[in-house]
């Protein structure tokens, strides 16, 4: 391309100006992946949960207590399994 080209296509909006470019994203471990698959997953089945109970003819208060209850024990469940898959095996340091 020439200068000139360049130069306009660095001017234009939305074109690759003088601007810096954005910042990296921060690499994400693996316990941080598992804590926002469990938020986004649990949250999901809270709302299901709550869904359900209230379309339900009969509103039973017990039965989305019970519900609630479960998912929550299933997510304590699955971060301590997530933990166990994803845990750092330490080198001995030698000294």
């Amino acid at each position: 391309m020439s200068r000139r080209l360049n130069r306009q296509l660095g001017k234009a909006p939305g074109g690759r100006g003088i601007e810096p470019s954005p910042r990296a994203r921060a690499a994400r471990t693996p316990l941080q992946r598992l804590n926002r698959i469990l938020l986004f997953g649990g949250g999901g089945l809270a709302v299901g949960a709550v869904l359900l109970a209230l379309l339900r003819s009969p509103f039973d208060p017990m039965a989305l207590g019970i519900n609630l209850a479960a998912i929550g024990l299933g997510l304590l469940m699955g971060k301590g399994i997530g933990r166990f898959m994803f845990r750092r095996v330490l080198p001995t340091a030698n000294k």
